[in-house]
C-alpha cells in the first residue's frame, strides 16, 4: 500500500521541480503548468482524431475531406508540440519588466521592477499554425459556393493573410523581448497589420451569402475569431507589455484563447467542408465566371466558323476524289493525247 502512496505522489507535476525558473521573479507555478498540461492533452486527443481519420478512414472520406484534414493535423501538432514546452517550463526567457504591477516576497534578481518569465515557443507556434488555419478558412469558404473561384485572387489573398498574420506575430514577439517603452511601437504594428489581414480575410469570408444553416453558423464563428484575435492583443498589453497579470494567469488566458482558435475553430471549418463541401471551380481571373465563359465561347466560335467554311466549300470536278480517278490515271490520259495529237 505504501508503494502505491509513494508513485501516487511521484506522478504528480514535477515540471518547475526538473526546470526550474532561475532568475526571475515572475513566473508560472504549478497550478499554471497544470493548466497547461490540460491544454497539451485537449491539442493531442484532436491530433489522435484527425489522424485517425485521415489515415485509417481514408477510403471512406472524400478528396476534399482529406484537404481539409491535413491543415487541421498540422495546427493540432504545433499547439502540442508548443504546449508540451510551455507545461514543461522550457523555452523561456527573462526580460525586466517596464512596469511594477506585480510585487513578490523575495526578489530573485534584486531589480525593481523585476524580471518576467516570457515564453517564446508560443509565438513559433502561433507563426506556424497560422497559415495552416487560413488555408483550412480559405478551403471551407470556396467549398461552400457554387460561383467561380479566381485561382489568382486566391493566392494573393492568401499571400497577403499569411504575410500579415506573421507581421503581428513578430512584432509581438519582438516586442516582448524589449525593456523599454518602444516596445508599444512595435504591438502598434502587430496591430495596424492584423487590421489590413482582417479586412482581406472579411472581404473573401463574405463574397458570396450562403442560405445553408450550417454555413451561416460558420460564418458566426469566423467573426467571433475575428474578435478573439484582438484578445490576444489584449491579453499581450496586460502581461508581456504592463506586467500586470501574473504568468499563471497569462496561462489561462492564452490557453483559452488557443483552444477556441485552434482547438474549435478548426473542427468547424472541417465539418463545414464536410457538409457543404463543393468542387470549386476554378478560372484564372474573374471570380463571376467571365474569361471562363469566354474561353468556352472563342472554342465554339471557332467550331461554327470551321463548320460553316466545310459546309460552304465546293469540291470541284475535276479533282481526283471527286472523278474517282487518281492523279495517276489522269497524268497517263493527257500523255495519250499529247502523242495522239503528234
Amino acid at each position: 500500500m505504501s508503494e502505491i502512496v509513494d508513485i501516487i505522489k511521484r506522478s504528480g507535476n514535477e515540471a518547475l521541480k526538473i526546470n526550474k525558473p532561475y532568475g526571475v521573479d515572475f513566473h508560472i507555478t504549478e497550478h499554471g503548468s497544470d493548466w497547461l498540461w490540460a491544454v497539451f492533452a485537449m491539442f493531442g486527443f484532436c491530433l489522435v482524431i484527425y489522424a485517425f481519420i485521415f489515415f485509417f478512414l481514408e477510403k471512406k472520406t472524400t478528396r476534399l475531406m482529406r484537404y481539409a484534414l491535413a491543415p487541421a493535423i498540422l495546427i493540432s501538432f504545433y499547439e502540442f508540440f508548443s504546449y508540451y514546452t510551455y507545461a514543461s517550463n522550457l523555452g523561456w526567457a527573462g526580460v525586466h519588466s517596464e512596469f511594477n504591477h506585480l510585487t513578490v516576497k523575495t526578489s530573485m534578481s534584486g531589480e525593481t521592477p523585476g524580471f518576467r518569465q516570457v515564453f517564446y515557443t508560443k509565438f513559433i507556434a502561433w507563426v506556424l499554425s497560422w497559415p495552416a488555419l487560413i488555408v483550412l478558412q480559405e478551403l471551407a469558404n470556396v467549398t461552400s459556393t457554387d460561383q467561380d473561384i479566381s485561382v489568382l485572387e486566391l493566392c494573393e489573398s492568401l499571400l497577403v493573410q499569411i504575410f500579415g498574420t506573421t507581421i503581428w506575430i513578430v512584432s509581438l514577439l519582438i516586442g516582448t523581448l524589449i525593456h523599454s517603452t518602444y516596445k508599444w511601437g512595435y504591438w502598434t504594428f502587430g496591430a495596424f497589420a492584423m487590421l489590413v489581414t482582417e479586412y482581406v480575410m472579411i472581404r473573401r469570408q463574405y463574397f458570396t451569402n450562403s442560405s445553408n444553416k450550417f454555413l451561416q453558423l460558420k460564418s458566426f464563428c469566423f467573426m467571433v475569431v475575428m474578435l478573439i484575435v484582438w484578445l490576444y492583443f489584449v491579453c499581450w498589453g496586460l502581461c508581456e507589455g504592463g506586467n500586470v497579470i501574473q504568468p499563471d494567469g497569462e496561462a489561462v488566458f492564452y490557453g483559452v484563447l488557443d483552444v477556441c482558435l485552434f482547438c474549435f475553430y478548426p473542427i468547424i471549418l472541417v465539418v463545414s467542408v464536410y457538409k457543404g463541401g463543393n468542387n470549386p471551380n476554378f478560372t484564372m481571373t474573374g471570380a463571376k465566371g467571365e474569361n471562363h465563359w469566354s474561353v468556352h465561347k472563342h472554342n465554339d466560335e471557332e467550331a461554327n466558323a470551321g463548320d460553316d467554311e466545310s459546309h460552304g466549300k465546293e469540291v470541284q470536278p475535276d479533282s481526283p476524289r471527286a472523278s474517282g480517278a487518281t492523279a495517276f490515271q489522269n497524268e497517263n490520259e493527257g500523255e495519250n493525247t499529247a502523242e495522239a495529237s503528234v
